[in-house]
């Protein structure tokens, strides 16, 4: 299965909205009569999904920008549209599926946090809007607000985003800062490694594979980047600034990496890690990577370790490790 941005026109998108909206007549006697415009669903201020399987739609989703110049709501808000799985695809955790990739892409495009007005008629939907950490917002907008049969939740999305320019001399910073403790393991190689340039960093920008996390002021704590590698999603650098260390915050990038990767087919993260370093190899396997061995690795895997060796990496012993991911 694949989840893609669509506009909202596409013919599949329109199709399955058709089908919510006879599903709406169904539970509440008419159809959702709010106004939907293509342009609330362009980047940066909104996005519309499909999820399919080969040709077949399976389901739909979208998220549009909203903020305080509407009433009860505040800025960096997203509001969720048109959720629907179609009925001989439900049970299979489409639904969730869409609804991550919606927060995902929500939290990239600089959303702090997801709104959503639903009806007591979908019980299915309140449960999974519950299981996945919503909660009831009493602020109550749009055409319904004024419905005995609409609830309104809301999610406050995790501090990921996709990195700017602007925050290019900082991920270096982090980078200088995170090498410092490989000094103290007697790595000054390593250490000392000069962190990657303006260009390379800005070429991940604008191939949209370059995250942040940053903390409650918006700066950034410590970034991913990410290549294609053979059939895998490759995990080219991850860095946390060490004060801020042992949050979960490595795990929280790559868990959106992981998301980023399933929605586009990808089957599995790759990486490249020193085998002996407590914060490389040893925390890689507690996320569930296993190490590969020399005849397990992929032609593209395989260039990247005779580069590492070539650099003189190899001079502490060194592995490729590699996620399944579930699909």
């Amino acid at each position: 299965m694949h989840i893609e941005p669509r506009p909202l026109e596409d013919p599949d998108v329109q199709a399955l909205i058709d089908e919510v909206q006879l599903e709406y007549v169904q539970r509440y006697g008419g159809p959702d009569h709010t106004a939907l415009h293509p342009e609330e669903f362009t980047p940066p201020r909104g996005l519309f999904l499909l999820a399919h399987s080969g040709t077949t739609p399976l389901g739909i989703g979208g998220w549009r920008a909203r903020d305080s110049d509407h009433e009860g709501l505040r800025d960096g808000d997203a509001e969720i549209k048109r959720m629907y799985v179609r009925g001989g695809s439900r049970r299979r955790g489409i639904a969730r599926r869409v609804l991550d990739a919606l927060e995902r892409t929500a939290a990239d495009a600089g959303r702090r946090r997801m709104v959503l007005e639903t009806g007591t008629e979908q019980p299915e939907a309140i449960a999974m809007y519950a299981a996945a950490g919503y909660d009831t917002l009493p602020e109550r907008f749009g055409l319904w607000g004024d419905s005995e049969s609409s609830l309104y939740f809301s999610k406050e999305l995790p501090p990921i985003r996709l990195a700017t320019e602007a925050d290019l001399p900082t991920l270096q910073d982090i980078e200088r800062a995170a090498g410092e403790p490989f000094a103290e393991l007697d790595m000054a190689l390593v250490a000392d490694d000069a962190p990657p340039t303006i260009a390379e960093l800005l070429s991940y920008v604008d191939e949209g594979r370059n995250w942040v996390s940053f903390d409650e002021n918006g700066t950034p704590v410590a970034y991913l980047i990410a290549d294609i590698v053979d059939d895998a999603v490759h995990i080219e650098q991850i860095s946390v600034h060490p004060r801020h260390g042992r949050r979960g915050i490595g795990r929280g990038l790559i868990d959106h990496l992981a998301g980023w990767a399933r929605d586009r087919g990808y089957s599995a993260l790759t990486l490249t890690t020193y085998h002996d370093v407590p914060w490389n190899a040893p925390y890689y396997k507690r996320l569930g990577f296993h190490m590969l061995d020399d005849d397990q690795l992929t032609p593209e895997l395989s260039d990247i370790r005779a580069g590492e060796a070539e650099r003189g990496l190899d001079r502490w012993p060194r592995i490729a490790m590699r996620l399944e991911l579930e699909n």
